[in-house]
């Protein structure tokens, strides 16, 4: 058994969280103010358009404000608590040379570049604290298994393929039998100091499982970035609060499970493609705690081409609809506590934003073209009621995150059809076969991939030349042109992404927690590897 390092965490790890700030409390008040003061505007008989389009437009704002609501609940309970005197005295503890239970860690692969599954496995092998490392090969490659045997670390493949990354895993548990089971991607590097950072918060018996954020490094592109930059305020925002829950998910990499728990609920969850979330469900339903690490542990890529982005983004939905589908979160007697129903529900409603989305993006076209508004206020009524609303909900994410990118706005509201296909999948049982993101692709180029985004701006481009050229009522058409140019802006720089590749505007340094070679470190004595066919 090596004696571990005590690795400080290089030079840019950074914690995925801010201190609650005070302004950001003040902020969130303002903006439930003005949530109220635009609701009652909308449910004001005095300002009610024809019903049906009314009733539509109630339903999208109805739902984004319930989402909203929820996020900043979830924002207001995270308390900043440092962790238990336990978890700190153990990694002390496991610093100054004691006993290590065993680890194995998994990396799972299917398809990806050699080079970068190369990266992971010396990454993971050469991680502080004796553990084995495993490449889970469900692409059954001769390279990659070379690869393994050049790092000497063990390399697992199967037959079939079934259940796809779930079932990959759980024939990886079925010939280990470490203590605990470490899972990456194949694209996500860990630090040196992963392990020691995460395995002290299981001195609490009933822990699960621990999660750390996933981070991206590769903002080279509109894609890239603004994938990077959502899920930057998701771990930083949300995922502290879902913790003060117990209601942290599994998000499929960079997390580490207690065998004993997998083995309560039969290994991950194989009834659905989104195995991550599911599990998560899974443990919780049965009692267990899960914790979020808010520390970035390990780096990996983002998608850096539209048809890449917007498949994750089909499986993602999928997942997060399936969950609010089918889940039976308020089933009596599931074993969830109120607030964790509460918490998954919003995974879903998530998704459900981009159809409240597209909803938006319709109106402008329906007054230019037909007259047809669900509002029947002027300009300067609506804009009374609406901005407030629309300025504090982007000022609670700008103060509590220290700001954000546009590209993340345009990649999300890019996402919406992909969202509703995945809607329409799950709602007649034909949910989107899993398939690897493949993230840091090769820019594949795709008109095909944004059709309906091209319809969309047709859409609106044909409703601003009609609008202006029969201009009735000046102020409500000018107001309605406005807001159809700005859904045309930025489905038009989605679109441009996707025919162009994604152009790359410098190279991306690859995913990295330190330079290792593809030789064990000197004097290391891991326990011993099975490499199996």
């Amino acid at each position: 058994m090596t004696t571990p390092s005590a690795s400080p965490a290089r030079p840019g790890t950074r914690l995925a969280w801010r201190p609650l700030q005070r302004s950001t409390r003040v902020a969130i008040i303002g903006a439930l103010a003005a949530t109220v003061f635009y609701q009652l505007f909308l449910l004001n008989p005095a300002y009610r358009g024809p019903g049906w389009l009314w009733v539509t437009m109630l339903a999208a704002e109805g739902l984004t404000a319930l989402h909203l609501v929820g996020t900043w609940w979830t924002i207001l309970a995270h308390d900043d608590r440092s962790e238990p005197v336990n978890a700190t005295v153990w990694r002390n503890r496991l610093l100054a040379g004691g006993e290590v239970p065993s680890i194995d860690v998994f990396i799972t692969a299917y398809g990806e570049e050699p080079a970068l599954v190369r990266r992971t496995v010396v990454a993971a092998r050469d991680m502080d604290l004796a553990h084995r490392t495993f490449l889970l090969d469900d692409g059954d490659s001769d390279e990659l298994r070379r690869i393994a045997d050049e790092a000497g670390v063990g390399y697992l493949r199967r037959a079939g393929g079934a259940h796809a990354k779930a079932g990959n895993v759980n024939a990886g548990l079925a010939r280990t039998d470490g203590e605990f089971v470490v899972i990456f991607d194949a694209d996500h590097v860990p630090e040196p100091n992963f392990l020691i950072s995460v395995l002290p918060h299981f001195q609490d018996p009933d822990v699960a499982f621990v999660q750390s954020p996933q981070s991206y490094t590769n903002n080279v592109n509109l894609v890239a970035t603004g994938s990077g930059e959502a899920q930057r305020i998701f771990y930083e925002l949300v995922c502290p609060g879902k913790n003060h829950f117990n209601a942290a998910f599994c998000v499929g990499t960079n997390v580490m499970f207690r065998r004993t728990a997998l083995d309560s609920i039969g290994g991950i969850w194989t009834g659905s493609n989104s195995e991550d979330i599911w599990t998560s469900i899974e443990l919780h339903k049965r009692g267990w705690k899960s914790i979020y690490v808010p520390q970035v542990l390990a780096r990996g890529l983002a998608p850096q081409d539209v048809p890449s982005y917007l498949k994750q983004q089909l499986r993602w939905a999928g997942g997060g609809f399936e969950v609010l589908l089918r889940g039976r979160l308020f089933k009596r007697g599931s074993g969830l506590t109120i607030d964790q129903r509460l918490q998954y529900l919003f995974c879903g409603t998530h998704y459900l934003l981009s159809m409240a989305m597209l909803t938006f993006m319709l109106f402008p076209a329906l007054y230019l073209l037909f007259a047809l508004s669900p509002i029947r206020a002027d300009g300067v009524v609506w804009a009374v009621h609406y901005l407030p609303f629309q300025a504090t909900v982007l000022l609670v994410t700008w103060l509590q995150s220290g700001g954000f990118k546009l590209s993340a706005i345009v990649a999300s509201i890019g996402a919406a059809p992909v969202h509703l296909r995945a809607l329409g999948g799950v709602l007649l049982g034909r949910p989107a076969k899993w398939k690897v993101t493949n993230a840091g692709g090769d820019g594949t180029r795709s008109l095909w991939a944004v059709m309906p985004l091209v319809a969309l701006l047709v859409l609106n481009v044909t409703a601003i030349v009609v609008g202006v050229l029969v201009m009735a009522d000046p102020a409500p058409t000018w107001l309605s042109v406005g807001w159809a140019a700005m859904i045309v802006l930025i489905l038009g720089r989605m679109i441009l992404e996707s025919v162009t590749g994604g152009r790359i505007r410098h190279h991306a340094a690859p995913p990295t927690a330190s330079s290792p070679s593809d030789q064990p470190p000197a004097g290391a004595q891991p326990r011993p590897v099975a490499a199996a066919a």
